[in-house]
């Protein structure tokens, strides 16, 4: 679990230290207090990135050139130090207190999914997401993942090189069979993680919706009936002509189906807000399962995205088995914390946190 962790000049949050409680940590406050910027700046530790912005400078302190954060992680099978420093130019990463420069070395130590309020995006928007979503859980479970996805899209940048510049067919061809056989083995593994996943995420849609038998289908990005390397030979012509290329993983889509047919035409934006919970949810309980690793699940501004019965049905449900949950609200009462054990309070008000309660509330 993330123990200990330090914000300096992320948005409006100047300084801070936090002690995290091991169960659920919840940020309440007004709008605009920065409740926000706290998760951020947890996924900012895991990935160096932030979920609400790609521009540095709207996410550094107005009044500052660098933002850092620092994470003590304290558990069973890791205890690290984690530090990220972003300026308007550069990223630095330390973990126990050395420099290194892979992104992963964070990622892996310490698993994180944010639930916000673009998340819908999972279920109703382009594949990219979905491409994301799955990609995320094969890089924690799949030892090998890193490596064929690392190969596979140095390979597909340098041919869509070779296309831009008009390469003649016989040097596109030597780099297609390599680009093949990483495609199709990135395809595998997608395939397989997602027939994995499939009666897990049933069974949290029967939880949270009171429906399941829901099929998950993957669509490997190039025909059914069709290799990998016959379909980039079949349309090299049209690759040409676009500069990019136009079979492989990288087009691939997870499909949700219910009754042989795409949710999206049947499920209201209520249901599909569930649904990416109950996705989500899949996702850390098999890495629990196959790995015995926590994820952070951070979820922000819980009480405007589900209603009272909702939100209780799902903290019932993270209340089992899952690690850290960090919360944002603007109205702490659409929590309903009778119902929850191991809860820690932090009231955000101007950038600033305060603990307010420390609490282990028994149902007996």
């Amino acid at each position: 679990m993330l123990s200990e962790f330090t914000i300096t000049n992320v948005r409006n949050i100047q300084n801070a230290s936090l002690t995290l409680g091991p169960k659920f940590n919840i940020f309440f406050g007004p709008n605009g207090a920065g409740k926000t910027s706290i998760i951020e700046s947890i996924y900012l530790l895991a990935t160096t990135k932030s979920f609400r912005s790609s521009h540095s400078r709207k996410i550094i302190n107005e009044n500052n050139h660098s933002l850092t954060v620092f994470g003590r992680i304290e558990g069973l099978h890791e205890h690290a130090k984690l530090g990220v420093e972003k300026t308007l130019e550069a990223k630095t990463i330390r973990v126990n207190g050395k420099t290194v420069n892979a992104v992963s070395e964070l990622a892996e130590r310490l698993p994180v999914l944010v639930i916000e309020q673009d998340s819908h995006k999972l279920v109703e928007s382009g594949p990219l997401w979905r491409r994301k979503f799955i990609d995320w859980g094969l890089f924690h479970v799949k030892h090998d993942f890193n490596s064929v996805w690392s190969s596979f899209n140095k390979t597909l940048k340098q041919r869509n090189a070779l296309l831009l510049q008009g390469a003649d067919s016989e040097m596109i061809d030597n780099w297609d069979e390599g680009l093949a056989t990483l495609g199709e083995r990135y395809s595998e593994l997608r395939e397989d993680y997602i027939q994995t996943l499939e009666p897990v995420f049933n069974s949290f849609a029967e939880e949270l919706i009171a429906d399941s038998d829901f099929g998950l289908n993957y669509k490997k990005g190039w025909a059914k009936d069709k290799s990998l390397k016959q379909s980039l030979s079949e349309n090299l012509d049209r690759d040409r002509l676009n500069g990019r290329t136009s079979s492989g993983p990288h087009r691939g889509d997870l499909v949700i189906r219910k009754n042989g047919k795409d949710i999206r035409e049947h499920v209201s934006r209520g249901q599909e807000k569930l649904l990416v919970y109950a996705l989500n949810l899949a996702q850390v309980s098999l890495l629990k399962e196959l790995k015995d690793k926590d994820t952070i699940l951070l979820l922000d501004d819980l009480g405007s995205e589900l209603d009272v019965n909702h939100s209780n049905n799902l903290l019932q449900l993270l209340s089992r088995s899952f690690g850290q949950v960090c919360i944002t609200t603007a109205n702490l009462d659409t929590i309903p914390l009778a119902n929850m054990e191991d809860v820690k309070l932090f009231h955000v008000k101007h950038g600033s946190i305060e603990v307010i309660n420390e609490l282990s509330i028994n149902n007996d």
